[in-house]
């Protein structure tokens, strides 16, 4: 219900911005509007969610959320709206949906039952992006009905409803034992996770590509509408509704088609999809041609977005999802903001069709790009903690400030193993980095060739704890691997404090 007030406010303040300001550079700037706040406030965003109750970070972002709409509906209604104040109130609330959106999908992962995770993500994957669609459809029946100002006030009835859904949710489940991350540590620490995991930067890379190129057809479908068909808002809404049929079609049918087709297919397909949509949006001008265009554009979106969220959430360890999930919604609201911006300077030198038309052309060509690194849906082992409770390894009490501490394991690898040895010490490498390490180094011994160790630096003992926590289930299976390599039994970990 969140998800698609926000968009039914986003397509409301659209559509007004065509009656208040004609220009498509000012009607592209409501899409800014809306995504620039997840662009600068993202991975704020998702440490708070991490850091703090999700519960209470959801009630304070509807609260506020309810009071711009507030804010928006009074001159909306008197007739006293301008284009700035537009803008700047659809900001207001692009705003609150940011500081929101990765506490919504952490929040839903949280109350997961055991085993249930990935389905979870998959339902909190799939939401938002129905939303992105089907809240804009609703929106424009609405405005054919009763006109932007009433759908400004459904929107306030919305948030009003969300806020009383709110108030039944429990707190959130208990968190592990070691105390939370201060704030600017916690932002290092998602920037570093995202860093050193190869899966996480593939895809990020195809949303970044993706979005900015894509927004262009969101950015102008007004424009499409009013100009080039002659349509009313109903009209507008027709097509809006037909992109929203087919985002449902593809949310019902996505599971099934993870089971048949390799990820790389759908991506591919979907983005190859979603160009010729593009393209063709400046080409037709029959109104039942693109209605049917868009079942298949809406398709495609879903497609796309929904396999490539997913495959970021299932590959991200739990500790730090609500983190990666806010860099996420960062790199898709920033191409979305500066999409606006960009297709909105073209659509005024190029014209609408001409600007769709080379909208089109990068986003194919960006999805064969794409070919190169095929992605894979991660197991719940990549992202579930594992199992047992702290190291107890010291036979002494250590300050939890006390480092920076040097950590060194030893191995003993048989001459014949040596390079399974290290091509398995690299994967352990980006594990120890991901989770807090710096200055990985693994030494061969001069006078004992035989011998091999593993040396990292984190920054504190609390750290090193930390590290520990955030261990998945896949990093304790990689660390039983090379620790198998050892020939000579009893060799646990030394540490040092590094004296400055």
């Amino acid at each position: 219900m969140a998800n698609l007030a926000v968009w039914m406010q986003n397509i409301g303040a659209a559509w007004m911005m065509t009656e208040l300001a004609g220009s498509p550079l000012m009607v592209a700037l409501v899409q800014t509007a809306m995504a620039l706040p997840a662009f600068l406030l993202g991975l704020p965003s998702g440490v708070i969610a991490d850091l703090m109750d999700k519960r209470r970070l959801l009630l304070a972002t509807q609260w506020l959320a309810l009071f711009a709409m507030l804010l928006l509906c009074i001159p909306a209604l008197t007739g006293r709206l301008g284009p700035w104040s537009l803008l700047l109130y659809t900001f207001a609330l692009g705003t609150t949906s940011a500081l929101s959106m990765s506490a919504w999908l952490a929040c839903t992962i949280d109350r997961a039952p055991e085993g249930q995770v990935a389905a979870a993500i998959a339902l909190g994957t799939v939401s938002p992006n129905i939303a992105r669609v089907v809240g804009p459809a609703l929106a424009g029946a609405l405005i054919a009905k009763a006109g932007a100002p009433m759908l400004f006030v459904v929107v306030c009835g919305s948030f009003a409803a969300v806020l009383a859904l709110l108030g039944r949710l429990h707190a959130d489940p208990r968190r592990g034992g070691l105390p939370t991350e201060r704030f600017l540590p916690a932002i290092f620490s998602g920037l570093r996770y995202v860093r050193h995991s190869c899966a996480l930067r593939r895809a990020l890379a195809k949303v970044t590509v993706f979005s900015t190129a894509g927004s262009a057809l969101w950015a102008l479908l007004p424009l499409i509408a009013r100009e080039r068909l002659q349509l009313g808002a109903d009209g507008y809404g027709v097509l809006l509704g037909c992109l929203g049929s087919g985002a449902v079609i593809s949310a019902l049918t996505l599971p099934g088609l993870y089971k048949r087709h390799p990820l790389q297919r759908l991506i591919l397909g979907g983005g190859l999809m979603f160009a010729l949509v593009t393209l063709l949006s400046g080409v037709l001008s029959n109104l039942p041609a693109l209605c049917l265009l868009y079942v298949f554009g809406g398709m495609a979106w879903m497609a796309v977005n929904t396999t490539l969220t997913t495959v970021i959430q299932t590959s991200t360890a739990m500790w730090v999802k609500a983190r990666v999930g806010s860099i996420y919604l960062m790199v898709v609201m920033g191409g979305m903001a500066l999409g606006g911006v960009l297709w909105g300077l073209l659509a005024a030198r190029l014209g609408v069709v001409g600007t769709l038309i080379l909208a089109g052309i990068v986003i194919a060509t960006g999805s064969m790009l794409s070919l190169r690194h095929p992605l894979k849906l991660g197991q719940e082992s990549d992202f579930g903690q594992r199992p047992g409770g702290l190291p107890t390894l010291l036979p002494t009490t250590v300050e939890s400030n006390c480092g920076p501490v040097c950590v060194e394991i030893s191995y003993i690898v048989l001459p014949e193993l040596r390079e399974d040895f290290l091509g398995l010490a690299r994967a352990i490498e980006n594990v120890r980095r991901r989770n807090g390490a710096s200055d990985w180094r693994l030494l061969r011994h001069l006078a004992c060739p035989e011998r091999y160790t593993e040396r990292f630096v984190v920054a504190s003992w609390m750290d090193y704890l930390r590290q520990h926590e955030r261990s998945t289930h896949a990093d304790a299976i990689l660390e039983t691997r090379l620790a198998a390599f050892n020939t000579t039994s009893g060799m646990l970990p030394s540490f040092y404090v590094i004296e400055r």
